[in-house]
C-alpha cells in the first residue's frame, strides 16, 4: 500500500484522528503522513477540521466507498491491517 492508501486506510478504522494518530499506527514518518492527508483532502476522500487547535481529519463517504473498493485479504495475512 501507498502511504496515501495506509493514511486512507487509518480514517476508515479510526473515523477521526489527527495527523499524529496515524504516524502512531503506521509508522510513516509525520512529513509524509501529512502530505498524505493533504492529497486526500484534495482528492475528497477525507476533510480536515479544527478543533481544540489541532486539525482532525475524517473519512469522506468517497473515501470510505474507495476502501470498500480494494481487496483485502483475510486477518492474520497483515493486509487488513495499517
Amino acid at each position: 500500500m501507498t502511504e496515501k492508501m495506509r493514511a486512507l486506510h487509518a480514517l476508515s478504522i479510526a473515523g477521526e484522528c489527527t495527523c499524529l494518530d496515524i504516524v502512531d499506527v503506521t509508522d510513516i514518518p509525520s512529513g509524509r503522513v501529512f502530505a498524505a492527508l493533504q492529497a486526500l483532502v484534495r482528492d475528497g476522500h477525507a476533510v480536515s477540521v479544527r478543533r481544540d487547535g489541532h486539525a482532525r481529519y475524517t473519512i469522506t463517504n468517497a473515501g470510505r466507498d474507495q476502501v470498500d473498493s480494494w481487496s483485502i485479504g483475510p486477518v492474520g495475512q497483515g493486509s487488513d491491517h495499517v
